[in-house]
């Protein structure tokens, strides 16, 4: 399992500039605040995932700062070229994708950054989606015996996901991303949301830093990450993946999975100790295979790294130079 040591190749070379929490939480600016209740916060946090407003103001609100003077500086090329090509051309989404490991915190941080973006000064238009939309349903994971591999590079549409991105870019409007349930574990047939040109697109899943090499049954020339103007990624050692996803999944036993129509409904009545070796097992057949075969090694391509210690917090950050 990587480490954080591996975003290096020795002590002296690294693509990233490495930050301590105490350090980036003073490159907030006094001016900026944290616009959010702890009301708010609570509906920013996915399922069992914990953040105070503290750590929104210290980790979060540095970021945001960041996001802002990435897109500003975006926009000020966009008026370069303009000038350049002597005509007026359409203005593009700027994309952020977040990846990272199930159980990092990928939706946390979605949600919190979406609020604060939104919180600009400028009022932009912001979108959040995750790529589990574009996930093929069931009956084709079925079909091609690819069932137990959901999450990985195969299991997804990524003709489609790509075909998004392309018309999202190009200024087309209405466009339809298929709705994932977690609940029916599935995608929902007929079931879509509208992204209508927005200013910023977050776009939240495992795979959003992967590209042709990881799918080299698409000979395509370009990608996913082709789209991404910045990209994040959500880090943090893998026993303390296992264990925020075994409190998850115990936490989710005793309530998501007692409804009849879950797909997990038949381990709401486990015994606990039935229920952990589950647990345990889906991570080491599934989630562990997906982290070290196709989410951990595009962790270098992000711009940012947040990495998390064994309380949930961001203890480090790295932003490549």
């Amino acid at each position: 399992m990587l480490s954080g040591a591996d975003l290096m190749l020795d002590d002296a070379i690294t693509p990233f500039f490495e930050f301590e929490a105490k350090t980036w939480s003073t490159f907030a600016h006094n001016k900026h605040k944290v616009n959010l209740t702890e009301e708010e916060l609570q509906r920013c946090l996915a399922f069992n995932d914990k953040i105070s407003l503290q750590e929104v103001s210290h980790i979060y609100l540095p970021l945001s700062r960041l996001l802002y003077l990435y897109v500003h500086s975006r926009h000020d090329r966009s008026t370069v070229i303009k000038q350049f090509l002597g005509k007026s051309i359409e203005s593009a989404p700027f994309i952020i994708s977040i990846s990272g490991s199930v159980a990092c915190g990928k939706t946390t941080t979605a949600n919190l950054l979406k609020h604060l973006i939104s919180s600009w000064d400028t009022n932009p238009k912001v979108d959040l989606i995750t790529t589990d939309g574009f996930l093929y349903p069931n009956q084709i994971l079925h079909e091609r015996h690819i069932e137990a591999k959901k999450g990985f590079p195969i299991s997804y549409d990524v003709k489609a996901l790509m075909t998004f991105l392309h018309k999202l870019k190009n200024g087309e409007p209405n466009l339809k991303v298929p709705v994932y349930s977690h609940l029916y574990y599935d995608v929902i047939p007929g079931e879509y949301t509208i992204v209508d040109r927005p200013d910023i697109l977050i776009l939240e899943g495992v795979n959003v830093l992967q590209n042709g090499a990881d799918y080299p049954t698409i000979r395509n020339k370009v990608f996913i990450s082709d789209f991404i103007d910045f990209s994040i990624y959500v880090d943090a050692e893998e026993e303390c993946l296992i264990q925020w996803y075994l409190e998850r999944f115990l936490k989710l036993r005793e309530s998501t999975f007692n409804n009849p129509n879950s797909y997990f409904h038949r381990y709401a009545k486990l015994p606990l100790e039935d229920a952990i070796n589950i647990a345990n097992t889906i991570w080491s057949a599934v989630n562990h295979d997906n982290l070290v075969e196709n989410i951990l090694p595009c962790r270098n391509r992000a711009n940012l790294i947040l990495h998390k210690g064994p309380d949930h917090c961001v203890d480090r950050i790295y932003l490549k130079k």
